[in-house]
């Protein structure tokens, strides 16, 4: 049926893009039939280079292709630009790119990238060879293939992967001659190395429209080619042979005779350069393109296979995740043209200039080459090897963190930032199951695998190999206390971002607790990452490929037009101001007092924890409901009423950050399973004390906060945090300073709705889940709310030392009191009261 999801799939053309479509698609569950017209299935004897944006698309497929390829090729560590007397003009060192870039380029012999793809693909592929493709023909519910020989074939989608000359290509957008490039080329293997070559260097010499490159293919081997402009014709039917070749390249830098001479005449290969204008549509139906069949393009930024291994890769994750084949190819195409056509556009543009003839063009493309800022050239090979993924291109990996983003990292960098998510499990627990899981959530997310690297005043995330997510084991104990472990242990840069801890509390007993830093999670994404953990270990199998959730774009991408550029700056300062002083005119903000200086890179948050037992809790979020007044603005107010008590205040007016989740604000939210932090604060006076009920209070800062909310404070909020990122690493004490005396840090308060998290995962049942969330240098406090089946959970974060662990109990004892009297006004003494409360941990 058409409504059904892609089960089957034909591929005409078994070059690299066809093989790796085969394979990308039979590993997302899609039987395959691959079509060859050759009578046998043979690549051509030359090499290629698998560049980094072909090796982090592979990746994706988890079938350990990219080690595959490093094992029989050479990853390319240099990069020389010589003249073509051998002289050099630049030696670039290429692994500080791949390092940005997360994967290595590789060089290689085409077979060996064959025959690597063709086992991957598996033993039982279908390759029918001899087929020539005539034409194909559309139903409602597939498509059919007739070959030469008179033979039919059927699936639900059809992929031309059959080269510039597509025979599928034809018939979706007529025939037409492919368009000249204006220049031969030859390419060839060789087991030859000359003594210049270094490991991992290729070399490219120029002349006035000739041209030769060098490349280690470790192992011995070598590839090499070359290129000379000539007219089309003459390009096309090239007549001459290998002595033509050595009488061209005799002036030539040494080692180009002798790696010519090295190579038998037969292993030369002459062809001309030939691309296409690019599409702006490539299939149509059940039908689609993929590489050269698409979008054939000059050699000049060498990215004509690898592009078709991005096809494949995207390809495969379109089908697998749209359920209608013709929205799935559609949707692939909506991604891959506008990719493909700039490197079309740019192999065209960049090949002017490297086959020109003039002196003028040649003098000027080597001032560049001599003298352009590393960072200019590090820019330039970079931008074509950078794999887009599969969502957005701006959230691609590499990309320089948000200024909310590097203000959590900067702020981590310094004392840790994290936030952790709690469950209590009951029933049998595989530990096996649930690291398995864990290495599946870190593959299906690219931004919990990210290395985060140091860019001049910035960061950058970087795309790295999956790893396992550390899970530590502990036989007995508290998650209070593991907890306090967790907010305490630092992430390496080097990723992964995320670690899980499972504590044995019982002998089917468990607690899990997920840890990661706001740069990449927050509350809510927390408790999300557990449903998809536990989901993943008890209800699907977790060593299953799954197609990869893409990467996010940054938060500030998002926002609605008026919150960013220098507008949201604008916004950002007088929000600043505001925060700070509590409104114009309004009464001066008390703060909660530290009892002792802690350095900045000292500071560690600790935790205390009570919970309002279900019924309590109900009537609770009933009472607020009835009075049209926020959760979190009564947990707020009753915060204040508790920092009064503490400061011995009779009265006083204290503001309080609320942390507003912001994904629906967003001009284009993110989708719900992904991940990111999306939660910014809003400072809000609360004035309390003698003759001010909690209710009347929570109302006036409900009243407050919906403003605040509705005018979008906590976006305008993000507009300096770029800077004060950058300002910090420097300035660590000023900026800290700042914010001990007047940041509207000092009391925060944060709630997650946990309702809907499921009670079972297969045998297991889940409870108890709960948020808790550092502090490191930007505040004194934060009451992390989380309400679920079992009761409002009411988590205390603090900086240890600031506030002793005796007075953080009795803040949060006071705080939950303030909300059980104004639930019940009737006197009770302490004891009583607290006798309500589900008591855990200790204080």
């Amino acid at each position: 049926m058409s409504n059904l999801r892609t089960r089957s799939a034909i591929i005409v053309g078994a070059g690299i893009g066809g093989l790796t479509a085969a394979t990308a698609l039979r590993q997302a569950g899609v039987d395959v039939t691959l079509c060859e017209k050759a009578p046998q299935h043979r690549a051509a004897g030359f090499g290629l280079a698998v560049q980094s944006n072909a090796m982090n698309a592979l990746r994706t497929l988890d079938l350990g292709l990219d080690e595959a390829l490093v094992r029989a090729g050479g990853p390319v560590t240099t990069f020389s630009f010589r003249r073509s007397d051998g002289s050099e003009l630049r030696r670039i060192d290429v692994t500080p790119v791949d390092a940005t870039l997360g994967a290595p380029s590789v060089v290689l012999a085409r077979k060996d990238i064959h025959e690597i793809l063709l086992a991957s693909a598996g033993p039982d592929l279908r390759v029918v060879t001899g087929a020539e493709a005539i034409r194909f023909t559309e139903s409602a519910d597939g498509v059919a293939l007739d070959l030469a020989d008179g033979r039919r074939l059927e699936a639900d989608v059809l992929i031309g992967a059959d080269g510039i000359n597509s025979t599928i290509r034809a018939q979706l957008h007529g025939a037409a001659d492919p368009r000249p490039g204006g220049f031969v080329c030859w390419l060839a293997l060789a087991s030859f190395r000359p003594p210049s070559l270094a490991d991992g260097e290729s070399v490219h010499f120029w002349g006035r429209g000739l041209r030769f490159g060098l490349h280690d293919c470790g192992h011995g081997m070598v590839y090499w080619w070359a290129a000379q402009s000539c007219a089309p014709a003459l390009a096309a039917n090239w007549p001459h042979g290998k002595s033509d070749l050595l009488r061209r390249f005799a002036d030539w830098g040494p080692e180009i005779s002798e790696i010519i001479s090295a190579t038998d005449e037969s292993d030369i290969i002459a062809v001309p350069a030939l691309d296409r204008p690019p599409l702006a549509a490539w299939g149509s139906g059940r039908v689609t393109l993929l590489g050269d069949a698409a979008h054939p393009m000059l050699p000049s930024l060498g990215q004509g296979a690898n592009s078709a291994i991005e096809d494949a890769v995207v390809l495969a994750h379109a089908l697998s995740t749209h359920a209608n084949p013709q929205a799935a190819l559609r949707a692939y195409e909506q991604q891959r043209v506008p990719r493909t056509t700039e490197l079309v556009n740019g192999s065209w543009s960049l090949g002017r200039i490297e086959q020109g003839t003039s002196r003028t063009v040649a003098a000027t493309r080597e001032r560049l080459v001599r003298h352009a800022p590393d960072s200019k050239i590090s820019d330039f090979i970079s931008k074509p090897m950078t794999w887009p993924g599969f969502g957005d291109i701006d959230g691609a990996l590499p990309r320089r963190l948000s200024a909310l983003e590097s203000w959590h990292w900067a702020a981590d960098r310094i004392a840790p930032l994290h936030v952790c998510a709690r469950v209590s499990l009951d029933g049998r627990i595989d530990t096996d199951a649930i690291q398995a899981a864990l290495n599946a959530l870190v593959r299906q997310h690219p931004q919990l695998r990210a290395g985060i690297r140091r860019a001049g005043t910035g960061w950058v995330f970087v795309p790295t190999a999956a790893r396992s997510i550390p899970l530590r084991l502990v036989d007995s104990g508290s998650w209070l206390d593991e907890i306090d472990r967790e907010l305490d242990d630092g992430f390496d840069a080097d990723g992964p971002l995320l670690r899980a801890t499972l504590i044995k509390v019982g002998a089917d007993s468990h607690e899990l607790v997920l840890t990661s830093t706001y740069a990449v999670a927050d509350g809510i994404t927390m408790v999300t990452l557990c449903r998809q953990l536990l989901a993943l270990a008890y209800d699907g199998r977790p060593d299953e490929w799954r197609p990869e959730t893409p990467a996010p774009l940054a938060p500030e991408q998002l926002m609605p037009k008026g919150f960013r550029g220098a507008r949201g700056k604008l916004r950002a300062l007088g929000r600043m101001v505001a925060d700070a002083t509590g409104g114009r005119g309004g009464p001066p903000l008390r703060r909660l007092p530290s009892e002792q200086a802690v350095a900045p890179t000292e500071r560690r948050t600790r935790l205390v924890h009570r919970t309002i037992g279900a019924d309590l809790s109900r009537d609770l979020l009933a009472e607020c409901d009835a009075r049209g007044i926020k959760p979190e603005a009564a947990i707020a107010t009753a915060l204040a009423e508790a920092a009064a008590i503490d400061s011995e205040c009779a009265r006083a007016t204290f503001a309080v950050s609320v942390s507003v989740p912001f994904r629906s604000h967003l001009a284009r939210p993110p989708a719900a399973d992904t991940t990111g932090s999306y939660q910014a604060m809003v400072a809000v006076p609360v004035a309390c004390g003698p003759g001010l009920s909690l209710w009347e209070s929570a109302l006036a800062f409900d009243s407050r906060l919906r403003t605040g909310v509705e005018q979008r404070h906590h976006l305008a909020n993000l507009g300096l945090l770029g800077v004060m990122a950058a300002a910090t690493r420097p300035f660590t004490n000023q900026v800290v300073t700042m914010f001990d005396d007047r940041g509207p840090g000092n009391l925060c308060v944060s709630l997650v709705d946990t309702c809907d998290f499921p009670a079972r995962f297969g045998a297991v049942t889940a409870s108890g889940v709960q948020v808790v969330s550092g502090m490191s240098i930007s505040g004194y406090v934060m009451l992390y709310g989380t309400v679920g089946r079992d009761g409002l959970a009411l988590n205390l974060g603090f900086v240890d030392g600031i506030i002793s662990p005796a007075r953080a109990g009795t803040l949060l004892e006071n705080t939950a009191g303030a909300l059980v009297d104004a639930l019940d006004s009737a006197a009770r003494d302490l004891p009583e009261r607290l006798g309500r409360f589900e008591f855990e941990g200790q204080l």
